[in-house]
């Protein structure tokens, strides 16, 4: 199905995530986690930024546990404000988060803030994704302003379930490309 608006892709993709069962969802994240893992992307980095996965999101949980047990260092996003924008800080562990913005998990005081120039991979939420790099978010633009402050070209790659994933998704000028896509049938590189 192709929309006009963002709304309408964002309303469309949340209700089918939100009706995928847990234990098929397992599944595909059991797959995605493997591809991941197994990517070069994550293989030459040493500092990824990931989002922390939330409600019916592909889990990042597992990866964000697996890449810290191996040696990688892990930054995540904070928002202190919507004025202020999204921030990044690393982690030690998942003691280092709370419930904060729209009762995602992020850093604590006393986490160290991350400077984009020390990030090497960005892993990317989102709620559809097209075959040309384009990503409709949740809508506040968080990820966007935060993108476009970097000025190394680091690897962005979304993490989605398939049917996230169409032929064509609006975009606007100021929206930031991605640079692939997993999801648990493939691994789109643009």
């Amino acid at each position: 199905m192709t929309f006009t608006f963002k709304k309408e892709y964002r309303e469309e993709v949340l209700t089918i995530r939100s009706k995928v069962a847990i234990d098929v969802r397992t599944q595909w994240d059991e797959i995605i986690f493997n591809k991941l893992i197994n990517s070069d992307y994550y293989k030459n980095s040493s500092v990824i930024f990931t989002f922390v996965s939330f409600k019916d999101e592909v889990d990042t949980h597992k990866f964000i546990e697996h890449a810290l047990r191996n040696g990688k260092k892990i930054c995540v996003p904070k928002v202190p404000s919507k004025k202020e924008g999204m921030k990044v800080y690393f982690i030690n562990n998942f003691k280092d988060l709370k419930k904060g913005y729209f009762d995602i998990l992020e850093p604590v005081e006393g986490c160290i803030e991350a400077s984009p120039e020390e990030i090497d991979f960005i892993l990317m939420p989102g709620v559809a994704f097209d075959k040309q790099g384009n990503r409709i978010g949740y809508g506040a633009g968080f990820y966007d302003r935060f993108l476009s402050q970097l000025k190394n070209q680091v690897p962005k790659i979304a993490l989605a379930y398939d049917f996230q994933v169409y032929e064509k998704v609006p975009n606007d000028e100021f929206d930031v490309k991605i640079d692939g896509i997993i999801t648990e049938k493939d691994l789109i590189v643009f």
